[in-house]
This record gives structure tokens, C-alpha cells and sequence, in this order.
């Protein structure tokens, strides 16, 4: 969505620079051709009409008087503002005082006049990206630049600057420029502007001192210039062409571009389930006659660009590579730590790029860089017989292996909640699109084809498989499963996500609950706690209940105090200084003295005393890059300390008193990445990792679609069984009778696995079995605070029994809970 004068061809972003005069009274008639509410709204400015919106075929009058010189912005008010309803006014005085001031060789302060002006840029800072118009001195003519655009000017032009911005605060930089801050003499080259909205309009001689050059202009904060919010000022020698250089434009080089020009699409970083990158013209992909389900895949061409911005999205976030054509430029592509922002990165190299949150690693948006001389979309390089890397450092994959197709149906299930498993429907559908993409051979074949394979991907197709219906275990647990159904929606919430109780005794949902902080008997509200950017996993210490609340995007531990509804203190993970460590699933030790943490950001898992000192930091990916560790398990009397890998297929066996790495757990060993022979059991990509409370098994949830069984005396792999796509969470609860059964959930789809360690009792995990199924689905008699509106049972992330039954935590429950539990489950240390 953009903005586009009446008398114009093309809407353009930055929308039309609006300049007025001091006093002029301004009429603003907006019409609105696109299918959603939109609005003419300038943030701190009163305006006749702003309250109201034009609705889709209508139009809507909005006024105001000019009353203050400066620049300022307008937007749309409807919450798309970061996809393009942007735009400019530029408020002069009428007489012919200065307009500005600059910055000469020699130092002098000269001021400028409308008659002295060149030329004037606007350049408006979101997210991560530049987005420019290039300006006639008189405001009359006006050339959109697009995204990540290259200003201009011949050496010694003057040159009138607005840079303004939205959503994240930025740094504004010029190298080897200076000019005066607003309504002072005093001399910078950096302003800050500030969250929200913000301006700054500054005058310069071009090359001032310093002669013709590529002088480089940036965001000052690290994470955004990594991502990609950097250009370049191009002065040029006296009798040069100092026009700007047009950047990536939405009507370029794209599917269904029509012009002939570098382009760009726009992901929209979202919490909709599935559309976590959302193609910002995803509706229209979806709508097109190929079988698209997902609205996450986009097709450019060499040479266009991809923009990420998180405008819909509470969360903070990296843009990071998971895999990417084989020798292409500038991969990885990675941010060194989580923010509110966005991305910006140009692909050139044929093949298929799929990006990650490093926070929320189930987020996925892919981009086809097509050569149109191949027949079908490329997924590898042409160049390198279409294989691809991975961020784990495999290297010339090709792309007719299992490991890649598995990677691909991963991508087009996680993202399209038609290609979910819903067992109330009975059957299940896979959907791919009909599109033809060329791969390095014969699906699963050793042998390379030179010039590679064409076919569609639509070959992939699930039809009408048989889901079956839920078979709950004939031995009823003990207490409650409570169940993080993370994409849930209910009818009055903005965001996804549902707490569904399951009762343990009769394998029924008793309750669904959508508000977020509430009392565990009757579901009502009792505190909304800020803790800190994007938490993750919480835990008690077991000694005096204190909260911990692992601080995913951010560096830390955030510490409640039993009874508070306040952060207490933030114990660092990293020391002060250093790469944010983004801890994940962390486990507290038995006695309440020790929190460790996976540690996503910097591949290891750190160990700390509950009063936060750092006792051990240990390095999980033996070397190679990319390991992410993101969850722990641990014995029930401290000595070992299991963490997954996810993208690395390993767990990492950690001594729990030095802090000594023990030993790999290779989760793929019996596994062929070429063929997709599988001769042993095999975990792809594990997420949570319990050990039983009575330290005999780790279950392994995989979001491949696998339960991996381990047994603690030899670090082995006892038994691997078939979960559900997007397998996540596990926790394990008391049995009735004696015993554990570990509760395991999946993304996308809507049951729980009940994995009994042991079915007989005999203290030998042999003989673990799946002991039965239950749906997540509400039914008439589930209680809930709020109605099921779409996605019923789904996105099973975190699970929780209850009563705690682990070592530390167990001797201390209540009593009512005590009397149903053995003595053995009462005390599982010893």
C-alpha cells in the first residue's frame, strides 16, 4: 500500500512530498482504492477529519492550517504505516528569510535561501532500510528513489536534507558532512530521532572540505546497520551527473513485476500464526492459480532486494539465514542480536533463501531467486549443480536430497495452516505449489544431473491421508496438563494463543483459557507482569519460589520474588559488554542454587548461581557454527545436564558440577541425507528435552516429527516413535499408580502424545511405549473465558503437569497433591 497524487500514474514510497507555506490553510481529499480502512493522520498535528478513515471505494476530506515551520509526517492510521503509507510535509515561511544554514570549506555558517538550493532529498528511515525521494530545489519536481537508494549531487551543490522516521529510533550519519542542529549554531553530523515518529531537515555543501567522493551514510545502532540500513552520499566531480541512483522498487524485477528494474518485496515480520514473514502482498500470492497455501514465499529476480520490517509484531526478532544457494554473495545474512527493526539484503546468486527468527526458530520466509534462462524456479545455484548451504556449516547440498526436501516440506507445512495436521477432520492434505522448480537430479538420487532436474513441486502432494482418531492411555495420570496451544485464536483477542487444561484423570479439556496471566483454580486475571523482550520458559526456584523468566531477546534472567508482581532484578547472561547470549528453555538444579541456560546467540549452555554469578559457560556445537542450543533437561540430583541443538540434530551431555562437556548425542547418525535411509532411530531438529523425574530417560520432542527416547545410564538412544509436524513440547508428569508420563505437543497439529518410560515398572526403559493420544480440542462442556474462533488445539508449545513432580519441587506440594503420589514419586532423588 502507498500513496500516489490524483493526476499520477503510480502510487510511490515515500508517498508525494507535500510543501506548504507558513499560514496556508491545507485541504487534503484522500480517496481510497485498496480493500482496508485507511487514514491521512500527521502525528502531533491537529487536523480536521483525522479522527475518521476513508473506507475502501470511498473518499474522506481532511484540513489544516500550517502553522509551524519544519518537516513533518504523515501515515495511513491504520497500522500498515511501516509497508509504505508514508510520506512527507514540508512546512516553509512565506518571506525570504533563510531557510537554513551550512556548514562551508573553511567553517563559515552560510545561510540558504530557497534560491540557493540545488536539490532536496527525502530520505525516511524504517525499520532497516532507507526509503528516498529526490526533490527539484522548488519542490516541483519529485523522482522516487525507492528502497536503499544512492543520493547524489556535483561537488559544491547545496542540498537540503529531510530525514524522517518511523517505528524503532535511529541515528542519522553523514561521513565527512556537518551541518547545524535546528534552531541553533551548534555544528553536528549525527541526530538521534526518537521511537515512533520523528524529523530532521538539515542543509549541506556537498563534499564540504573533504572533495567528491562515496561518502557513506547510516544508522549509528549496530544491529541495524548490520541490517542493512547503510548507503552512501555519491559527490561527483564538477561537470559529473550528481543525480541519485534509484534503488529497489515494488515494480520491479518480482513476480509479476512490470518494470524492467532492480525490485523489492517487503515481508511483514508478523505474530499471525504461519504468517510469522508475511509477504506484504500475500493475499494476491495466494490468490494466484499455482496452489500457493503459504503467504511466506516471494520470487525476484538477480539483483532485487528483500525488505523485512516488524510492523506487526510485539516481539523482538533477528532476520537471520537458515540456508541459502551454494557460493552466494553476502550469506549469511544475521543480525548479532534481537531488536525491533528489520532487514534489508539484496540476493544475486540463483537459488532458493530461507530466513529464521534465531528467537523464535519455527518463523520461516523464503525468497526464489530465479534465472529466467533455466526452465523452473531454481532452488540451487545453477552455477554449483543447484545445491545449497546451510548455516551449519554443510556445504554443496544438493537439492534433490532427503535432508533438502525434508527441509523444504518443513518450510510449506510450518507456513500454511491448510497443510496442518487437524485430527477432527479425520484426514490430512499437503498442498505444494503446482510451480516447476529445478533441483540437482532425480528426487533422492546420489547422481547429479548436469543441468539439473525440472518438475513441480506439487509431486510432494499428502492426498486424503487417514489421521487417527485420539486413543487416550487406559492408566489415567495424576492432576492437570496444562498446554501452551500457542495458535489458538479466540474471539477477542487481538493475538493468538490459548492455555488448554487437560484433566489427567479422564483425558478430557476441562478449560481453555485466553487471558494472559490468571488463577490456576478459576481462570480470572491476576497480574500482567513486564519482565523484559520476548520471554521464553518460566521456572520456580525451588527453595523459596522465586521466578525465573528467561529473557529470549534480550541478555538475562528476570527474577520475581514469590507474591510480586515486579521484577526483582535481571540476572545477566552474558557479562556486561558482550554478544547477547538470548537464553531459551533454562532448568533450575534440585536444591535451588543453579539456573542454566541454553544460550541461542552464542552456542553454548551457561551455568549460574541463583544469585547470578557465572560459573561455567560451555560451547555445545563441537566447533562448527550455528549449533543453537535451546533447551535443557537435568537429573533429578544435578550430575548431568542434557541440552538440545537444534539446528546441529545433536545433545550436548554437560556435567553438571564442572560444567565439562561429556558428550554428543548425534540424533541423525542413522541417518542418510542424501537417500533418506534411515537405518536406527533418528531426531531432526530437537526442541525440548525433560529428563524423567526420576533421572532413568530423556524424551527428546523433534520438530521434525519424531520422539526421541534416551537413556541416562549410557547416553544412548533407546527408541525413536512417530510425532506430529512441528513436535515441541514435553514435560513429564506422575502416573497414577507410580511411574511418569511424559506429555508431548506439536505446532501444527492439535494432540498430545502420552510416552509411558515405563510400562511395567521394572526400572528398564526398554520397553517405552506411546501409551495413547488425546486431542486438544475443546468440546461443549470445556469451560472458557473467551470463544474458539480458528486453528482449535493448535501450536502446542510448552507443557506443564501439575503437581510439579520433580525433585526439589515435589516434596514440597501441598498435601491434597502429596496424597496421590507413591512414595517413590514423592521422593525421586533417591
Amino acid at each position: 500500500m502507498a500513496y500516489k497524487l490524483a493526476n499520477s500514474e503510480q502510487a510511490v514510497i515515500p508517498g508525494p512530498t507535500i510543501f506548504v507555506k507558513r499560514g496556508d490553510r491545507v485541504n487534503v481529499t484522500l480517496t481510497n482504492n485498496t480493500a482496508v480502512p485507511v487514514g491521512f493522520s500527521i502525528p502531533g498535528r491537529p487536523l480536521l477529519g483525522a479522527a475518521a478513515k476513508a473506507l475502501p471505494g470511498t473518499s474522506r476530506n481532511y484540513s489544516f492550517t500550517a502553522s509551524t515551520v519544519g518537516a513533518f509526517l504523515y501515515h495511513g492510521d491504520n497500522g500498515k504505516e511501516r509497508l509504505g503509507l508514508f510520506g512527507a510535509l514540508i512546512v516553509d515561511n512565506k518571506d525570504p528569510r533563510p531557510l537554513d544554514h551550512y556548514v562551508d570549506d573553511d567553517g563559515a555558517i552560510v545561510p540558504v535561501t530557497q534560491d540557493n538550493l540545488d536539490k532536496q532529498y527525502v530520505l525516511f528511515m524504517v525499520d532497516s532500510t532507507f526509503w528516498g525521494t529526490e526533490i527539484s530545489a522548488d519542490g516541483a519536481t519529485q523522482r522516487p528513489l525507492w528502497a536503499n537508494p544512492t543520493p547524489g549531487a556535483v561537488l559544491g551543490e547545496i542540498v537540503r536534507f529531510h530525514v524522517l522516521s518511523i517505528g524503532p529510533g535511529h541515528t542519522f550519519h553523514i561521513h565527512a558532512h556537518r551541518w547545524l542542529k535546528e534552531g541553533t549554531d551548534k555544528v553536528i553530523d549525527t541526530r538521534i530521532l526518537t521511537d515512533g515518529f520523528d524529523t530532521h531537515s538539515f542543509t549541506v555543501k556537498a563534499g564540504s572540505g573533504v572533495g567528491a567522493g562515496d561518502w557513506q551514510f547510516h544508522c549509528h545502532l549496530i544491529a541495524h546497520m548490520e541490517a542493512g540500513m547503510h548507503g552512501n552520499f555519491k559527490v561527483v566531480e564538477a561537470g559529473g551527473d550528481g543525480s541519485a541512483i534509484v534503488g529497489a522498487s515494488p515494480y520491479g524485477r518480482i513476480l509479476l513485476g512490470p518494470e524492467d528494474v532492480p525490485g523489492v518485496v517487503t515481508f511483514e515480520v508478523s505474530d499471525e500464526p504461519a504468517s510469522w514473514f508475511r509477504s506484504a502482498r500475500g493475499d494476491a500470492i495466494v490468490g494466484l492459480p499455482f496452489d500457493i497455501k503459504t503467504k511466506s514465499l516471494e520470487v525476484i529476480a538477480p539483483g532485487s532486494s528483500v525488505n523485512f520490517t516488524m510492523s506487526d509484531t510485539n516481539a523482538v526478532h533477528t532476520i537471520s539465514s537458515l540456508l541459502w544457494p551454494s557460493g552466494a554473495e553476502h550469506m549469511p545474512f544475521d543480525q548479532s542480536a534481537a531488536y525491533k527493526g528489520g532487514g534489508f539484503v539484496t540476493l544475486h546468486t540463483p537459488g532458493l533463501y530461507v530466513f529464521t527468527c534465531k528467537v523464535h526458530p519455527y518463523m520461516f520466509g523464503a525468497v526464489i531467486v530465479d534465472d529466467p534462462s533455466t526452465e523452473g524456479l531454481d532452488l540451487g545455484n545453477p552455477a554449483q549443480d543447484y545445491t545449497i548451504d546451510l548455516v551449519t556449516g554443510i556445504r554443496d547440498l544438493p537439492t534433490n536430497s532427503d535432508l533438502a526436501i525434508r527441509l523444504l516440506t518443513t518450510f510449506f507445512v510450518a507456513t500454511a495452516p491448510d497443510n496442518w495436521q487437524d485430527y477432527s477432520s479425520g484426514v490430512w492434505n499437503v498442498t505444494f505449489p503446482s510451480l516447476p522448480v529445478r533441483i540437482s537430479g532425480a528426487p533422492r538420487s546420489e547422481a547429479l544431473t548436469d543441468g539439473g532436474v525440472a518438475a513441480p513441486l506439487s509431486i510432494l502432494n499428502v492426498v486424503n491421508a487417514a489421521l487417527p482418531a485420539p486413543n487416550p492411555p487406559s492408566i489415567p495420570g495424576i492432576g492437570e496438563v496444562w498446554v501452551n496451544a500457542q495458535f489458538e485464536k479466540t474471539a477477542n483477542k487481538t493475538k493468538p494463543g490459548t492455555i488448554t487444561v487437560l484433566d489427567a484423570g479422564d483425558w478430557k479439556v476441562k478449560r481453555k483459557i485466553a487471558l494472559p496471566a490468571i488463577n490456576r483454580e478459576t481462570g480470572a486475571m491476576l497480574h500482567n507482569i513486564k519482565v523484559g523482550e520476548t520471554p521464553s520458559h518460566v521456572l520456580t526456584l525451588p527453595t523459596n519460589d522465586q521466578i525465573v523468566v528467561a529473557i529470549n531477546g534480550q541478555n538475562g534472567m528476570a527474577m520475581i520474588d514469590a507474591g510480586a508482581s515486579e521484577v526483582n532484578r535481571i540476572t545477566p547472561t552474558q557479562p556486561h559488554g558482550h554478544k547477547s547470549a538470548h537464553p531459551h528453555g533454562h532448568w533450575v538444579s534440585a536444591d535451588g542454587t543453579r539456573i542454566v541456560t541454553p544460550n541461542i546467540n552464542t552456542d553454548d549452555v551457561g551455568i549460574y548461581s541463583a544469585d547470578g554469578a557465572i560459573q561455567s559457560r560451555t560451547a555445545t556445537g563441537n566447533n562448527l557454527p550455528g549449533a543453537h542450543p535451546i533447551a535443557i533437561g537435568m537429573m533429578p540430583d544435578d550430575s548431568k545436564i542434557y541440552a538440545s541443538n537444534l539446528l546441529h540434530h545433536t545433545v550436548s551431555v554437560v556435567n553438571g558440577h564442572t560444567g565439562d562437556l561429556v558428550k554428543t548425542i548425534d540424533l541423525i547418525e542413522n541417518y542418510h541425507p542424501i537417500t533418506g535411509e534411515i537405518d536406527g532411530p533418528v531426531g531432526v531438529l530437537p526442541i525440548q528435552i525433560p529428563v524423567s523425574p526420576d533421572g532413568k530417560a530423556v524424551v527428546v520432542a523433534n520438530t521434525g516429527g519424531q520422539i526421541i527416547v534416551i537413556d541416562t545410564e549410557t547416553d544412548t538412544i533407546v527408541k525413536m516413535f512417530e510425532c506430529d509436524p512441528g513436535c515441541h513440547g514435553a514435560n513429564f508428569g506422575a502416573k497414577a499408580g507410580g511411574g511418569y508420563y511424559a506429555y508431548v505437543t506439536s505446532k501444527f497439529s492439535n494432540r498430545m502424545f502420552v510416552v509411558d518410560i515405563d510400562p511395567n515398572g521394572d526400572g528398564n526403559i526398554e520397553d517405552v511405549a506411546i501409551a495413547g493420544t488425546v486431542s486438544l480440542v475443546a468440546d461443549d462442556e470445556t469451560l472458557r473465558d473467551d470463544g474458539i474462533v480458528g486453528m482449535a488445539g493448535m501450536g502446542g508449545q510448552g507443557v506443564l503437569a501439575i503437581p510439579n513432580v520433580y525433585n526439589g519441587w515435589v516434596q514440597k506440594l501441598p498435601s491434597n497433591f502429596k496424597e496421590s503420589l507413591t512414595a517413590a514419586q514423592l521422593n525421586p532423588g533417591q
